[in-house]
């Protein structure tokens, strides 16, 4: 049984927020990921959110999620002695994720060619904004900025008012370092067929395409910029079609779409409707399953008004309930909180809770996305402390002396 499929490689993982999730992927998966952070602490440590720590300081709850089963070692990669010191930690090492903006690596002297004389078996996946090429490799990105130069921002928000920025963080960041373990999979597959490294360049930005892969036909054919359309959906080219619901106690998402697709749906809806005495009379006319809304599209206001009156007299879960007795697509719209107690995540054991360090409680964190027979994919260790596995590493793995890390703990290098 193969429980960590990565379990024999280890991976360095450079400072900085951008190549956070990759990194946690693979030690999930059981590869060794080793955080090289500045003295002091790597600067992902305070970005917000933050959370309060026992001692009166706050740590930042992105780097809390996504330093889950990594070690730490701190080095100051601006002096001679640091950089030295990682091109030995290179020695035995498989993959190098490097987040830094395009051109820094070379700045310190330790560009790709330079890693590979150091190891020629190295895969170096370097996250950035927009690539290492190109005539935007040198800006800086952000989560918005790589949306709004995608176009998804544009289409995002009320049709009748601005774009509006995607509510949840990171969101590119997290994408874009999927992506990137994908690549760094194939380029060890690469390795082991041809013996040599490769560079993987995984540009943030480019990852927007594919969250919108579809969607950029609809100019290329037929010359369509796809606007804001709030909450609701198109069907064809001239009927929207209403999403979202308010009912007693929230929200909840109904599509509306009779015909073959949906009118068994909408059928079993308005038998529901017609019980409690809340279906207009002429719904009894309507053929649900023949109903083409392109045709008879002056009915959809009416129809809508009538869903809705309905649906307010509803909690989201009496909707849910009917939603999965009958098989339709209906939704409630929960909240975090709702979300820790659903019973579908519940009985696929979703969540597991880890200790986040000293100062800090427990909490629950995703479990693996997917199930694979044999593999276990999950942190294996709470988020490290800064520079906490430096005498392991150091010392008892590069073969440091206890007198040559305190030297250089003295002069900053470690």
């Amino acid at each position: 049984m193969l429980e960590r499929p990565l379990g024999a490689y280890r991976v360095i993982e450079l400072p900085g927020p951008v190549p956070l999730f990759a990194g946690k992927l693979l030690a999930d998966l059981g590869a060794d990921v080793i955080k090289v952070e500045p003295p002091g602490g790597d600067e992902a440590r305070f970005l917000p959110p933050l959370a309060p720590l026992g001692d009166g300081g706050d740590i930042g709850l992105l780097w809390v999620a996504y330093s889950l089963g990594k070690r730490s070692v701190t080095l100051d990669l601006h002096q001679e002695e640091g950089r030295h010191l990682f091109l030995r930690l290179l020695e035995g090492t498989d993959v190098l994720l490097d987040g830094f903006p395009p051109g820094e690596l070379e700045g310190l002297g330790l560009g790709y060619e330079r890693l590979q004389q150091a190891n020629p078996r190295l895969v170096l996946t370097s996250i950035s904004s927009f690539g290492q090429t190109g005539p935007y490799s040198r800006w800086r990105g952000s989560d918005l900025v790589h949306f709004a130069l995608g176009g998804y921002l544009y289409m995002t928000g009320p049709e009748d008012g601005p774009p509006l920025k995607v509510s949840a963080p990171w969101q590119t960041l997290l994408f874009g370092g999927s992506h990137a373990v994908m690549a760094t999979l194939l380029a060890l597959r690469w390795r082991r067929q041809t013996g040599r490294g490769a560079r993987v360049d995984q540009a943030i930005r480019d990852t927007v395409l594919w969250m919108l892969a579809n969607t950029y036909q609809h100019y290329d054919l037929a010359g369509i910029n796809v606007r804001r359309r709030g909450s609701a959906r198109d069907l064809g080219s001239v009927v929207r079609l209403r999403a979202v619901y308010r009912c007693r106690d929230g929200y909840v998402v109904w599509m509306f779409v009779p015909g073959h697709i949906g009118g068994r749906d909408a059928r079993a809806l308005v038998q529901w409707m017609a019980k409690e005495g809340m279906a207009p009379d002429w719904f009894a006319t309507v053929d649900w399953d023949d109903l083409d809304l392109l045709e008879r599209r002056e009915l959809l206001p009416e129809l809508e008004r009538a869903f809705a009156d309905f649906f307010a007299t509803k909690t989201k879960r009496e909707l849910f309930r009917w939603a999965m007795e009958h098989r339709a697509m209906l939704a409630p719209m929960r909240t975090l909180g709702e979300v820790f107690q659903d019973e579908q995540l519940a009985e696929r054991e979703a969540w597991r809770t880890v200790e986040l360090g000293p100062g800090l409680p427990q909490a629950r964190v995703p479990g693996p996305p997917v199930r694979l027979d044999g593999v276990r994919w999950e942190p294996r260790s709470r988020p490290p402390l800064p520079g906490e596995h430096n005498r392991e590493i150091y010392v008892g793995e590069l073969g440091l002396t206890e007198a040559e890390l305190t030297a250089l703990a003295e002069r900053g290098v470690v």
